[in-house]
């Protein structure tokens, strides 16, 4: 072979040079669909041709090379950002150092006496990614500053609002109060049916001291071990069993976990819900123990840590924990000065139920039957509170009566025992609260016949179709008592008299006539909600001087049955309340929450009141209904001597009594020849010591009584009688 040749094929049989795989092309390049050399900055295509040269990763490019300058760069940035932070810190450091009154509360071993767990804490910021040094969860949302961050804005005061509607104590209240201040006026037709409050309140953060106050409470930290399994089972043996929706030995179980695991592994939410048992165990302590404003005070410790916890959980997410924390939270703050806040809370939890198909048999099906009866509970549980609050504030229920279709809770043989009650008493509890469904189903029915679903858009109804409405739901009242199984019949107050003095042995017999009891009140206190719109009447008929002699005769013929009943029930409320705050001993615990006592006992007393004005009318009433307005008037007087035992340093009891003195001195003043029928109001007074109108907030939203009354119509009425001086210079009576 020639050398050529040889050349040649040599030449041949050389591999081909490999092409560099470029891992990114230039957007231009991959534009135009050339092959890019990926020279950074510019490639040499775009260089030849003057594009600009842009490099843009894909999303997806794990492997992609860069550049050592481009890593230089990176490297002396953040080595700038670097110092310039240590400058800032150092800064930081100095103006804290300045400030005068900062404590800075880290995780430590409790607060007041309270122990908590470090590993506890430690786990909570690792997954939340939140500082613990302090609490400042005073509303859902956060808190903001008084100005903004250039100091242009200062935020004036802000408005609360809000609307109570016919089935209220206020919108009876306007009634009767309006009718008291002018003889023979009355407003039009329905316009007394509700009332709107607008009351003006500081912008928002709350005033320093409060917040201040608030910051120093650590919501890492719980009470001894012993003292919180005590809070615990007085909570699972009081409301737990009026309110059966939490599993006790579930609950139990978890809290002994967490405690063994030194809080290692716990659930923001189980943690906030566990406060909240803790916060309603300390509210309602029985008679006999700490004063009133110091069970208060310690409750909201609890409170506040529990809002803390789970104050940004509730806008996300929802689990049935989350329903069941926030459903304990409105009964919560039914008992506090904060009781409007509980109308806004259930909001949430009704919507965090329907989220959750808590309502739906269908959604409950893939679940184990113990939580199939749990999540049964939690949903009756709202739609309990639902009927409450809408009673007591007069608004639309959030829960219309064709969403509850599920069966009524029972009590299953695949529950455990409970660690707090036996199950006789565990079977007797679940039969109270399904008593209590079922009463408060005429109650929704009441709502709508003769309240319009507390809309306010219906026109009042005639006396013919009140009566016959009230009769109807008689009949159904009647149906639902016979149905009680007899360890929840109802009492009278001739029953408790013959309770024994010593405290039964057996745990069944005494939650049995503790169940008895407040099943009474709440069927005592739904009676006079059914008869209340025939008084109503009587009370417009009684003042308005051009009244229709048709309806006043048709009145006084089939509506003096109504106005029997609402007194005799409502006196048999405030007897019923009287006879076991006075009674000593284990008798005093018979009554439920201090807050639903109050609320019936001062409904019954305004009632007698309103029901006083009218047999005071001779044209209305007979000689004999005359008659037994000197039995009538005494009760509001008992009422009140009634809340003076109910508890001790309570100011929203104290303050309603105020109310029922002023109310029954003129009752007194406004007829002379009534004069000698009812104690003297100094005889009233001096029952409350050094208490007077000026040891009162007479803003509406002051201390919220949306349950009970609005100040605009008690001061309107104390100022006409001229009862209490006034100070030249203030709106309300000093």
């Amino acid at each position: 072979m020639a050398p050529s040749e040889e050349a040649d094929n040599d030449v041949t049989q050389a591999p081909a040079s490999k092409r560099r795989r470029v891992a990114v092309a230039c957007d231009a390049c991959r534009t135009r669909k050339s092959r890019c050399d990926g020279v950074r900055p510019r490639c040499s295509l775009c260089r030849d041709l003057g594009f600009e040269c842009v490099y843009t990763p894909p999303p997806t490019a794990t492997n992609v090379i860069v550049q050592k300058d481009y890593l230089r760069g990176l490297e002396e940035r953040v080595k700038r950002l670097e110092e310039g932070m240590v400058g800032v810190r150092g800064d930081i450091d100095g103006l804290v150092g300045r400030v005068d009154g900062v404590q800075v509360q880290g995780v430590a071993t409790g607060d007041a006496g309270s122990s908590s767990s470090l590993a506890t804490a430690r786990r909570i910021e690792d997954d939340s990614g939140q500082r613990v040094v302090s609490v400042a969860g005073s509303d859902l949302i956060g808190t903001e500053d008084a100005v903004d961050a250039m100091g242009a804005v200062t935020f004036a005061d802000e408005e609360d609002s809000g609307f109570f509607g016919p089935s209220s104590n206020i919108a009876f209240l306007r009634h009767l109060s309006r009718a008291i201040v002018q003889h023979g006026y009355l407003l039009s037709p329905g316009a007394a049916e509700g009332g709107f409050v607008n009351a003006s309140r500081p912008p928002s953060p709350p005033r320093q001291a409060s917040h201040d106050q608030r910051s120093k409470i650590n919501m890492f930290a719980l009470p001894p071990q012993s003292e919180t399994l005590a809070l615990i089972q007085r909570y699972f043996s009081e409301t737990g069993l009026l309110f059966p929706y939490i599993y006790p030995p579930a609950f139990l179980e978890t809290y002994h976990q967490t405690t063994r695991e030194n809080f290692t592994k716990v659930r923001r939410t189980w943690l906030g819900l566990l406060n909240m048992v803790l916060a309603m165990a300390t509210i309602t302590a029985m008679p006999g123990g700490a004063r009133a404003d110091a069970r208060i005070s310690e409750s909201d410790v609890f409170y506040q840590r529990g809002l803390g916890l789970c104050g940004s959980e509730i806008l996300r997410g929802t689990t049935l924990e989350v329903v069941q924390y926030l459903l304990l939270m409105g009964q919560y703050l039914q008992g506090t000065q904060k009781s409007v806040q509980a109308w806004t809370v259930h909001g949430l939890a009704v919507k965090a139920a329907l989220q959750l198909g808590l309502h739906s048999r269908n959604a409950s099906r893939s679940f184990p039957p113990l939580e199939q009866e749990t999540r049964k509970r939690t949903w009756y549980g709202c739609v309990v509170l639902d009927r409450t609050l809408s009673m007591t504030f007069g608004r639309p229920s959030s829960i219309p009566d064709y969403y509850v279709k599920l069966e009524l809770p029972s009590k299953r043989d695949f529950e455990k025992s409970s660690a707090f009650v036996d199950d006789e008493t565990s079977y007797l509890s679940v039969s109270f609260f399904n008593s209590t469904i079922t009463l408060y189903k005429q109650l929704w029915n009441i709502l709508d016949l003769l309240y319009g679903q507390n809309i306010g858009c219906d026109t009042p109804l005639s006396v013919s179709e009140t009566v016959a409405h009230i009769f109807s739901m008689e009949q159904h009242l009647f149906s639902w008592e016979r149905s009680l199984p007899p360890s929840l019949q109802l009492v009278s107050t001739a029953i408790l008299t013959e309770m024994p003095l010593d405290q039964t042995s057996s745990s069944f017999q005494y939650f049995s006539w503790k169940f008895r009891v407040i099943l009474t009140l709440r069927y005592l206190n739904l009676r006079v909600l059914l008869h209340r719109p025939v008084l109503v009447k009587f009370i417009a008929a009684s003042r308005s001087p051009d009244r229709d002699p048709q309806d006043l005769k048709l009145l006084q013929q089939i509506g003096m049955n109504s106005m029997q009943i609402v007194v005799e029930s409502a006196m048999e409320i405030i007897d019923i309340v009287w006879r076991v705050v006075s009674e000593p001993g284990w008798k005093q615990s018979l009554l439920g929450a201090w807050w639903f006592s109050l609320y019936y006992t001062f409904n019954a007393a305004v009632v007698l009141i309103g029901a006083v004005c009218v047999y005071r009318d001779t044209t209305l009433c007979s000689a004999s209904m005359t008659a037994q307005a000197k039995t009538v008037q005494q009760y509001p007087a008992r009422a009140v001597m009634a809340l003076a035992k109910l508890d001790d340093g309570n100011r929203l009891i104290d303050r309603c009594r105020y109310y029922l003195e002023q109310f029954n001195k003129i009752l007194v003043d406004s007829e002379t020849d009534l004069d000698g029928l009812m104690p003297a109001l100094p005889t009233l007074t001096g029952m409350r010591g050094s208490n007077s109108a000026a040891d009162y907030s007479l803003s509406p939203f002051g201390m919220e009584l949306g349950e009970f009354m609005m100040d605009d119509d008690l001061v309107a009425m104390i100022d006409k009688q001229g009862l209490l001086t006034q100070d030249p210079g203030s709106a309300y009576p000093v």
